[in-house]
């Protein structure tokens, strides 16, 4: 029988190497002082009033597993959505396989449903692993690496340094963004206070507010050339043209000194941006040439249904008028399984308690997930056998339901 509290601080230096175990390809160049350290904090962060807490999990009294919990608010379809992150789920190396994962993810659900929360969100080490327990797809991450030269020419007269009392001001043009694009997270001003001590920042200012803001570092090449160097893109925000161009501009006129940029982003448009968008890999395939690749980072997964389609009732779904039930197959969160009629009208969606409808849809959460995030299509998740309606002549009109114009952002680090 697993029991899951909160980590004691005696326990957080065995909490600490567990995790190291755990991952050892991660944190292989973890030094001692480098994990004392962290045990502090984690010590620190965890008597604090904070929205960070470390949870272990325990077997006969002994430490088995731990997981990191994150109180997110996040914007889904403008709405401001309690949201659980789970992170740095791990396993003693010698409790494998003997289902202390599934304890945990088990746990947390529970804990964030009992504090109201609609949504979580995690980073999986497999897909497939969390799929099973719910999680959805999210955006693909693309990781490009071009040429300075190659972007656009641009006025960098308004980029400068950010010094370190400036981390407000970075806080500031972060949640504007946030709190203006579906599937951000707000953040809270100790990230970006770390952020300047760790990384090198410069912003687009114009008068006295931040419009963007670019996080960077340089990565050497070859340790005998000291001219040959990457710049590693670790934070782009930009909330105009403006501000993109200018930041852009600066990213151009390193072209001297750096080879590429890598830059990751869920932008699936951002090749338009520059002349020669091939990352150098002579990589052919279907007379198709590589400009970036392709990764599955961010899962979402709804915890409750009923209540997440309340936090939506003032998001448009498609401007449609339908009265549908929903079937949601959730077997890893029986709370969350069966079925809810939801009567939209012009496009407004209203939960009810019974009633008519006219056509059903059936899926299981974590295709639903995905599908209420804007990540997918409805008619693609029904083209694929992935979800099931009961009168195909809805099809057109169920697309058009949960056809989002803007797909979600989601690029936070937990």
């Amino acid at each position: 029988m697993s029991e899951v509290r909160p980590v004691k601080d005696d326990e957080f230096d065995e909490y600490s190497r567990m995790i190291l175990d755990a991952y050892p390809a991660m944190f292989s160049d973890v030094t001692e002082e480098r994990r004392q350290g962290w045990v502090d904090r984690m010590r620190r962060t965890n008597q604090e009033e904070g929205p960070v807490k470390y949870y272990g999990c325990y077997r006969g009294g002994n430490l088995v597993g731990g997981v990191r919990l994150h109180d997110f608010q996040m914007n889904v379809h403008g709405a401001r959505v309690f949201t659980g992150g789970i992170g740095n789920v791990f396993v003693g190396l010698t409790r494998k396989k003997e289902h202390v994962s599934k304890d945990m993810m088990m746990w947390s659900h529970r804990y964030y449903l009992e504090r109201g929360a609609s949504l979580a969100v995690l980073y999986p080490f497999r897909p497939d692993f969390y799929r099973r327990m719910g999680y959805g797809y999210g955006r693909k991450m693309n990781k490009y690496r071009f040429r300075p030269a190659d972007l656009p020419p641009g006025n960098k007269d308004h980029v400068d340094w950010v010094k370190q009392e400036d981390a407000s001001l970075l806080l500031e043009c972060y949640n504007r963004y946030a709190h203006g694009t579906h599937g951000m997270i707000e953040k809270h001003l100790p990230y970006f206070e770390r952020l300047l001590k760790r990384s090198k920042v410069v912003m687009y200012k114009r008068g006295k507010e931040v419009e963007g803001f670019l996080a960077f570092g340089f990565k050497k090449l070859e340790p005998d050339h000291m001219l040959l160097q990457d710049i590693e893109v670790q934070s782009l925000i930009y909330l105009n043209r403006e501000a993109l161009s200018g930041l852009l501009a600066f990213l151009r006129a390193q072209m001297d000194q750096v080879e590429r940029v890598v830059l990751c982003t869920q932008d699936d448009d951002f090749h338009f941006l520059m002349d020669d968008p091939r990352n150098g890999e002579p990589h052919i395939f279907y007379t198709s040439q590589e400009t970036n690749v392709q990764g599955l980072g961010i899962m979402y997964r709804v915890l409750d249904t009923r209540r997440l389609l309340g936090e939506l009732k003032n998001h448009s779904f498609g401007g449609v008028d339908l009265r549908l039930r929903l079937n949601v197959v959730d077997t890893f969160l029986p709370a969350n399984h069966g079925s809810i009629v939801v009567h939209i009208t012009g496009g407004k969606p209203k939960v009810m308690d019974g009633g008519g409808f006219d056509v059903e849809l059936t899926l299981s959460v974590e295709w639903l997930s995905s599908l209420i995030m804007g990540v997918v299509e409805l008619r693609k998740l029904w083209t694929y056998g992935l979800a099931e309606v009961s009168d195909a002549s809805y099809i057109d009109t169920l697309d058009k339901a949960f056809r989002t114009n803007v797909k979600p952002v989601t690029i936070e680090e937990f």
